[in-house]
């Protein structure tokens, strides 16, 4: 494995997993051994996961898996409720097929609950519906925005699946809130789906919140 990109793709699929719990340490010559590459290119992943939200880098200790703060939660909640909020007023005027795009990322995330909640493939999928509300506003610049931050996101809600999974949430109460807001969509009623959209996002970090503090 000779790239930074795909260590770094390599370790995200780790970290994503929780196999790396956060706080765990990354240390670049472990690296270069499991990964058959040089400490430079190990270093290079960890940067490009620095970037990603994923790695932090501490003093006397290095490279570790990113822990959230309750003011990182606080940050990431407050761009979900500024982005989210006015995808789900857009709502009214996007085109049909950005309405589509809508509902086909909720039939995915269903079907992927389905399969199991404490999957990676199910914090993507969650990950993508938000995308696609987001993406109803139209921009390029703010979807583009949205991407940088994805990964964090992903990772965030990772938690949150893993807590859901501890405290046995039902498969309907995960995607409960979710078809509030694609049925909100679907019929073009801008007050009802930033009322759902804003209700799962208060009702979630809370919960982030509270798995942070119990670390």
């Amino acid at each position: 494995m000779s790239s930074p990109e795909l260590v770094a793709e390599a370790l995200t699929e780790r970290i994503l997993s929780l196999e790396f719990t956060p706080g765990t340490p990354l240390r670049e010559i472990a690296l270069a051994e499991t990964y058959a590459c040089s400490r430079r290119t190990a270093r290079e992943a960890l940067l490009q996961l620095a970037r990603a939200g994923l790695v932090s880098h501490e003093r006397n200790r290095g490279a570790v898996v990113r822990t959230f703060t309750p003011e990182d939660i606080s940050d990431l909640y407050r761009v979900r409720r500024t982005l989210e909020g006015q995808g789900a007023a857009s709502c009214i005027a996007a085109p049909l097929e950005l309405l589509q795009t809508v509902d086909q990322a909720y039939e995915r995330l269903a079907a992927s609950a389905r399969s199991g909640q404490d999957t990676v493939e199910h914090a993507l999928m969650d990950l993508r519906f938000h995308a696609a509300v987001i993406a109803l506003i139209g921009s390029t610049r703010i979807d583009s925005f949205f991407e940088q931050i994805a990964v964090e996101m992903a990772y965030a809600i990772r938690l949150i699946q893993h807590d859901e999974v501890t405290e046995r949430v039902s498969e309907a109460e995960v995607l409960r809130d979710h078809a509030r807001i694609r049925d909100a969509v679907l019929a073009r009623n801008p007050l009802e789906a930033q009322r759902a959209v804003l209700a799962h996002i208060e009702e979630n970090e809370p919960r982030l919140l509270r798995v942070i503090r119990a670390g």
